[in-house]
């Protein structure tokens, strides 16, 4: 999905972040300087994360066809940029596939990309993360 932004010719996405690569998390300093928008706090429906059975550094997006499950995350308009294109060739490396999907602000639908765990892989996945959301204060308790 790109889009052109209105006061330039650049190629941006839509990108679901859910995870490090939120604001304040670890890893969204590859993100953080491209950043054209962020579009705000959103859930994806028929989606739930999950810790690694080894660890829990970083969380799975796993597409669930449950409506009900809504994983939290963030929309953030990015520009086709190397830096971008860098960070998700980090994420296909890591098992994810690069998928087109359906997020909510404010109740309103919002096409995405979104780095979800390639079904290949879903041996991997663990127990689920508390309230569907990376930066919950369930999760972060123990993190600190």
């Amino acid at each position: 999905m790109t889009t052109t932004s209105e006061n330039t010719d650049i190629k941006t996405v839509l990108f679901f972040a859910y995870g490090t690569l939120r604001q304040g998390e670890r890893l969204h300093s590859w993100i953080e300087g491209e950043i054209i928008e962020s579009v705000g706090v959103a859930e994806m429906p028929s989606a739930r994360l999950f810790y690694s059975r080894s660890h829990k550094q970083f969380p799975y997006l796993v597409m669930t066809n449950n409506p009900s499950d809504k994983a939290v995350g963030e929309i953030y308009e990015l520009p086709l940029s190397e830096q971008v294109l860098e960070m998700l060739q980090m994420e296909v490396n890591a098992g994810y596939s690069i998928v087109e999907a359906e997020a909510e602000v404010d109740g309103e639908p919002v096409m995405v990309l979104a780095c979800v765990l390639d079904k290949s892989n879903t041996y991997i996945i663990g127990e689920p993360i508390p309230n569907n959301d990376w930066c919950s204060s369930e999760r972060t308790e123990w993190w600190s």
